[in-house]
C-alpha cells in the first residue's frame, strides 16, 4: 500500500513539472453548459432548461510581464464563442411561449486569474465582456425581455482546472451571465443565467504575446478628465429613439499602474425629456426626465489593462426632475487612450438595473 501511495504522489510530482514545463504554450478549450436557473429582475419569471456549448482560445500570458498581467495574476486572455438554446424556458409558465426566446450565440473576451493552486490543480476568476445574438426579439416574435438581435454581454465565474496529462486537463465551474440591449431597444428587460459548465483544455502549438517593447504605461499622479458622448434610448416597443448626450469632469489619481480613484460630476442632457401628456412616447423606464438636463456628483475607480481602461462609478443627483424622483445612479464603461491624453469610451447611465443608454465619446486627460 504504501509503495501504491509513493508511486502515485511521484506520478502526479511528474506531471506537475511536466505542466510546468509546458506552461507557455496556447490552449484549446471545450465545455457543455447546463442553466441551473434562468431568470430576469422584472415582472417576467422564467422555467425551463437551457443548455449550450463554448469553445475558446486560451493566449498563454506567461511570458508577458506588462504590469497588469503581473498585479492582477493573469494566466490567459481568452477569445470565446458560445451557443445557449433557450426554446424549452416558458415566461410566466404560459405553454405558449415555449420557443419564444430562442437562441443565443455569444463572442466575448475574458481573462483568466489564477487565484490559488497546488501543481496542477488550478482556481480560476474569469470575468467577460463581449455580445449576444438574440435569434428572437420583440419586434420579430413578440418576445417581451429582448429588443433587438444585438446585445451587450457580461460573464463572470470560478472554474477550477486540473491537469490529467501533461497536455490536457479537465475544467469545471460556476458563471453567470447576463445580455441586454443597454436600453437601444425596448422592452430591454434581458436575460440572466446560473450556469455551471465541464470540459476539457487541451494544449496546442503556439505561444502567446510576449511583453511589448514599448508598453503602454498609465502616468502615476493626478490628472483632470473632460470628457463627453452621445447616445440612444429606443422609445417603448417601437424602433424610434430618443437622443442623450453626457459630459463629465472629474479628478483621477493613479495609485498604482492597474488601479486609480477618481470624483467629478455628470451632466445629461435629454432631447426629448418626459411629457405626462405624451406617455406613451416619451416614457422611459427610471431614466424619465421632466427637465432636459439633469445633474450628478459621482465617485469611482479605474482598472487599467494597458491602453484599455475598465472603468466604474456609483453618483447621487444634485438635481434630476424624475418621473420616480430617482436620486442615485451608476456608470460603468470601459475607455482606450489612442494617446496618453485622449481616450475613445463607451459609457452606460445605469438606475437601479435599467439601463438608461449607452453614450459613445471621447475623453481628454490633462497632468
Amino acid at each position: 500500500m504504501g509503495y501504491r501511495l509513493l508511486s502515485a504522489i511521484l506520478v502526479l510530482f511528474t506531471i506537475s513539472n511536466k505542466l510546468a514545463a509546458q506552461n507557455d504554450n496556447n490552449q484549446i478549450e471545450f465545455f457543455g453548459i447546463h442553466a441551473l436557473s434562468v431568470f430576469t429582475p422584472e415582472k417576467y419569471n422564467l422555467t425551463g432548461q437551457v443548455w449550450g456549448g463554448e469553445l475558446a482560445y486560451h493566449l498563454n500570458m506567461s511570458q508577458n510581464k506588462a504590469d497588469y498581467i503581473r498585479v492582477l495574476n493573469i494566466s490567459a486572455i481568452d477569445i470565446v464563442g458560445s451557443y445557449r438554446s433557450f426554446r424549452d424556458v416558458l415566461i410566466n409558465n404560459v405553454p405558449a411561449s415555449k420557443g419564444q426566446l430562442g437562441d443565443a450565440y455569444t463572442a466575448l473576451g475574458r481573462l483568466e486569474i489564477n487565484l490559488a493552486g497546488t501543481g496542477p490543480v488550478r482556481l480560476l476568476f474569469t470575468p467577460g465582456l463581449g455580445f449576444t445574438y438574440s435569434t428572437e426579439t420583440y419586434f420579430t416574435d413578440k418576445v417581451p425581455l429582448v429588443g433587438s438581435h444585438i446585445n451587450l454581454t457580461a460573464q463572470a465565474g470560478l472554474k477550477l482546472f486540473a491537469g490529467i496529462t501533461p497536455y490536457t486537463g479537465i475544467i469545471g465551474g460556476l458563471d453567470i451571465l447576463h445580455y441586454s440591449n443597454v436600453g437601444v431597444r425596448v422592452p430591454n428587460f434581458g436575460i440572466n443565467s446560473y450556469n455551471l459548465s465541464l470540459g476539457l483544455v487541451q494544449r496546442v502549438p503556439g505561444k502567446g504575446p510576449a511583453t511589448s517593447d514599448h508598453p503602454f504605461a498609465q502616468p502615476h499622479g493626478g490628472s483632470v478628465e473632460l470628457g463627453g458622448d452621445f447616445g440612444m434610448r429606443g422609445q417603448p416597443y417601437s424602433k424610434n429613439e430618443f437622443y442623450r448626450a453626457g459630459f463629465y469632469a472629474g479628478y483621477n489619481y493613479q495609485l498604482t499602474s492597474v488601479f486609480s480613484l477618481k470624483g467629478g460630476f455628470d451632466a445629461g442632457y435629454y432631447f426629448t425629456p418626459f411629457k405626462l401628456s405624451d406617455y406613451d412616447r416619451t416614457f422611459a423606464e427610471y431614466g424619465s426626465s421632466y427637465e432636459r438636463w439633469r445633474v450628478g456628483i459621482s465617485v469611482g475607480g479605474d482598472m487599467a489593462l494597458g491602453r484599455l481602461v475598465v472603468m466604474a462609478a456609483y453618483g447621487y443627483y444634485l438635481y434630476y426632475h424624475s418621473y420616480f424622483n430617482n436620486k442615485t445612479y451608476w456608470t460603468p464603461g470601459l475607455k482606450y487612450y489612442v494617446t496618453p491624453w485622449m481616450a475613445l469610451q463607451g459609457k452606460a447611465y445605469i438606475h437601479y438595473a435599467d439601463a438608461d443608454y449607452l453614450g459613445w465619446g471621447l475623453l481628454f486627460r490633462v497632468h
